[in-house]
């Protein structure tokens, strides 16, 4: 029987199946020889993981679970398996796992091991160079995340949706709730993005390369978002077009600032594209000849690059900045691919690209 350390949050979606979920693993022949809290986990976690001669661990949560989890499990180089007992669950999406306890359970127990890219965001830093010092004081210095870092309205959103009281007032009316006031509250941010090593496909679209030149963006934005997994909104499963876990870069869309029915339509049409890149740049894109080359959207409004990395600033104000749906620092950040890769437990290795 395999044996797995297993990682709650009290605060996911469905905490309160934690016994069923227990359960449902050791039917799948999965033995649970430790379940703690994630706020119980201490710096030197990851060295006790390594002595108790696990198979690996297993995150019974959301998508800031697994954020919070990353360094302990890179740190301990076990496997990372996932119950997905958030909200949104767009991880767990990304890469096919089941959503029910059981099916989730009896996937994992078959499951193959699946190195996949996460991001490193690096907090009060306006420029590449992550920090000074030496290679581990460079580790402590980032924030890692497997989803997606955002800053605008969705952090607005996540000062709602994470907060206790507000989901002890409305339990599982919390995220319509965090949307009205997100809405409700909507202001939009100015923005200066700095890319580094932007992809850029060549005149005809059929080879790409990697510019070391630094390019930018500026610009009044709804949102600017860093995504690592292609899935967002949980059971709406809108779909960011040509997101690999594997290429070694992220993804940046940033939405210009409009209506907010404009900014639904203009988001309604993006995550239904199937095409990584038109054939053509729309004229709006023209306005920023320097990205040209490098968009892979031609729908107004909206901006879809690729980069080994990005800064974030924003003018006036410092905004908050969520990673997996958790508000974990402000404005400015960097964020870029990290070095370390996540070893996750997929059950059909064939749906990670």
């Amino acid at each position: 029987m395999k044996k797995a350390l297993l990682i709650h949050s009290p605060g996911s979606g469905k905490s309160a199946l934690l016994s069923q979920t227990i359960e449902g693993l050791q039917a799948a022949g999965i033995e649970v020889v430790e379940h703690i809290p994630i706020s119980a986990l201490g710096d030197g976690a990851a060295g006790r993981w390594a002595e108790q001669e696990l198979d690996f661990v297993v995150a019974a949560g959301g998508d800031g679970l697994i954020g919070g989890l990353l360094s302990h499990v890179i740190g301990c180089k076990l496997p990372l398996g996932i119950i997905p007992l958030g909200t949104a669950n767009d991880v767990a999406r990304s890469v096919g796992i089941p959503l029910e306890i059981q099916a989730a359970a009896e996937a994992m127990a078959s499951s193959v091991v699946r190195e996949i890219d996460i991001g490193a965001a690096h907090p009060g830093l306006d420029e590449a160079e992550p920090a000074q010092g030496d290679e581990k004081s460079r580790k402590r210095a980032s924030l890692l995340f497997a989803h997606a870092l955002t800053v605008g309205i969705n952090a607005q959103f996540a000062r709602q949706a994470t907060s206790s009281s507000v989901r002890e007032q409305y339990g599982a009316l919390t995220y319509p709730f965090a949307l009205k006031e997100a809405v409700r509250t909507y202001a939009p941010i100015d923005v200066e993005l700095r890319f580094h090593g932007l992809v850029e496909w060549s005149a005809d679209g059929s080879c790409v390369t990697m510019t070391e030149e630094e390019l930018s963006l500026s610009c009044r934005a709804a949102q600017a978002t860093v995504v690592n997994a292609p899935i967002f909104w949980g059971p709406l499963q809108a779909t960011v077009p040509g997101v690999s876990l594997r290429d070694r870069v992220l993804d940046i869309v940033v939405v210009e600032d409009a209506s907010l029915q404009d900014l639904m339509l203009r988001l309604a049409r993006f995550f239904n594209r199937q095409e990584q890149r038109p054939a053509l740049p729309a004229d709006w894109h023209a306005r920023y000849p320097e990205l040209l080359a490098a968009q892979r959207t031609d729908i107004p409004g909206i901006h879809h690059v690729q980069a080994r990395g990005v800064t974030i600033a924003t003018r006036g104000k410092c905004q908050d900045v969520t990673l997996d749906g958790e508000i974990a620092c402000q404005t400015p950040v960097y964020a870029r691919v990290a070095a370390e890769r996540l070893r996750l437990l997929v059950p059909d290795p064939q749906a990670v690209v």
